[in-house]
């Protein structure tokens, strides 16, 4: 998975959010059946606030060779639950696969520390790990209010 901020030409098409992360088929490695994956974005810190989360599903997921047969949904979530930001969405390429999803979610303070996070579902009797394809992008705006009370103009969340 790549988290980064967006430049400046995305940050224009991406009103209100100021970072992105770009999860592929290589990121799903849960094994287990039918077992959920997390994914963590990043983590939040007390007084951070989350602006706007959406998504957009570059290529849908997909085990090579079973087309059509498969589901994976996603969802964008944190502690309070994994569909805080968004509901679970079908992700792979069956046909009902949606490709962008926006949050109607009213902007979020934090009061303790947290994390935004992505969930994915497989189908029952497979996993995660057997999906083989696949591209996601998530968009979301944080605003870390202790960086810029003080100045700080550099990325407020590490994207390591």
């Amino acid at each position: 998975m790549i988290l980064r901020p967006l430049a400046a030409q995305e940050l224009a098409a991406h009103p209100g959010c100021t970072h992105m992360a770009i999860i592929t088929a290589d990121d799903l490695t849960t094994t287990a059946v039918t077992t959920a994956q997390l994914l963590k974005l990043c983590d939040l810190v007390a007084g951070d606030v989350i602006i706007r989360v959406e998504d957009y599903l570059v290529v849908p997921f997909e085990v090579v060779g079973t087309p059509g047969t498969d589901s994976l949904t996603r969802s964008i979530g944190d502690n309070a639950g994994v569909a805080t930001w968004t509901a679970a969405t079908e992700s792979n390429v069956n046909g009902t696969e949606v490709l962008n999803v926006f949050s109607a979610t009213a902007p979020k303070l934090y009061t303790a520390a947290d994390k935004v996070a992505v969930n994915f579902i497989p189908k029952t009797g497979t996993s995660t790990a057997q999906v083989n394809k696949g591209e996601l992008h998530v968009f979301f705006g944080i605003l870390r209010v202790s960086q810029l009370s003080k100045g700080n103009t550099q990325s407020i969340i590490s994207t390591k």
